[in-house]
């Protein structure tokens, strides 16, 4: 039975969460969600599941995967500082130590708030469902520092497109061998779609979370006119039918998740590209792409 409640905030408390088209895990995998990650819920419900809307995208997760915020709580979250998490793969642990124990897995763009701690190249920071625990400094970043440098890298000017261009291509390679799967959008599992909002993610820029929706955003760019950091589309011309993307990395070559994260020669993959969109030089411009500094879902805007 759904019941229906008013609608209300959410921060993500798991390192990853799985988004379900309905409320039962043998739904398919739609979506990841990070450690951090502000939601919406619907006021639907069934038993543990909760339905949410994070950005762009609406689905189905569980609830102790959430912890639940008043609109006060939601506000004072997106004013706290915060740490974001750079290392691909770490550990909170209950003391400043290595032989410490475990609270939870902690991986690359997940986000906890500063508690002002720090010991021993160790910092103290506070986990979405309240308990605090330690981090090794190096894996963590100031998260508005973090998000400041990289939206300004999307400026338009060529170096910067050319430089962001060079951190979102070299990027997507260093997870070559990645497994692939369907709705993955973190470090653990990607899909080609999640490869691409994860890597721009990571970069400050925030894109829409399927292929049919990324094709639309930036700029088109004619064949034969890629740059690297392009988005590439494959699928079917006429009618237009999006079914994979990959980002293009100059020389006749892209990175992707295709059964796993690989770098390919665009020959010898084979298929036909049926559009491709430039996206550096266009965030923020009204045209799919925003920087995260201008997201309120991660931080607050002047007049909200």
């Amino acid at each position: 039975m759904i019941l229906t409640s008013i609608l209300t905030w959410a921060v993500v408390t798991l390192s990853s969460t799985f988004m379900r088209p309905s409320p039962d895990y043998e739904a398919p995998l739609d979506n990841q969600l990070l450690m951090g990650a502000l939601v919406q819920t619907t006021g639907e419900t069934e038993r543990y599941w909760v339905k949410v809307t994070a950005e762009d995208y609406t689905g189905w997760v569980t609830d102790l995967g959430l912890k639940y915020l008043t609109d006060d709580e939601k506000d004072a979250y997106l004013e706290a500082s915060k740490w974001i998490c750079v290392a691909e793969y770490a550990r909170i642990r209950e003391q400043p130590s290595e032989n410490s124990a475990p609270m939870c897995d902690f991986t690359m763009g997940d986000l906890v708030r500063q508690t002002g701690g720090w010991k021993h190249g160790w910092v103290e920071v506070l986990l979405p469902d309240g308990r605090k625990g330690w981090v090794l400094g190096h894996q963590v970043m100031d998260f508005r520092t973090w998000a400041g440098s990289r939206s300004g890298l999307a400026a338009d000017d060529s170096v910067g497109r050319s430089f962001c261009a060079r951190e979102i291509t070299s990027m997507a390679c260093s997870f070559a061998g990645t497994p692939y799967m369907w709705g993955g959008n973190s470090i653990k599992h990607f899909d080609c779609s999640g490869l691409v909002k994860f890597c721009y993610f990571m970069n400050g820029i925030i894109l829409p979370r399927n292929a049919s929706q990324q094709i639309k955003c930036g700029t088109a760019v004619k064949d034969g006119e890629w740059l690297p950091g392009d988005l590439l589309f494959f699928g079917s011309k006429k009618p237009l039918r999006v079914t994979h993307v990959a980002i293009y990395l100059g020389d006749g070559k892209i990175v992707h998740s295709s059964q796993m994260v690989r770098i390919n020669d665009l020959k010898e993959y084979g298929r036909e590209v049926v559009g491709a969109t430039r996206i550096l030089g266009d965030v923020d411009r009204g045209k799919g792409a925003i920087s995260i500094l201008k997201s309120s879902y991660y931080f607050e805007q002047d007049g909200e």
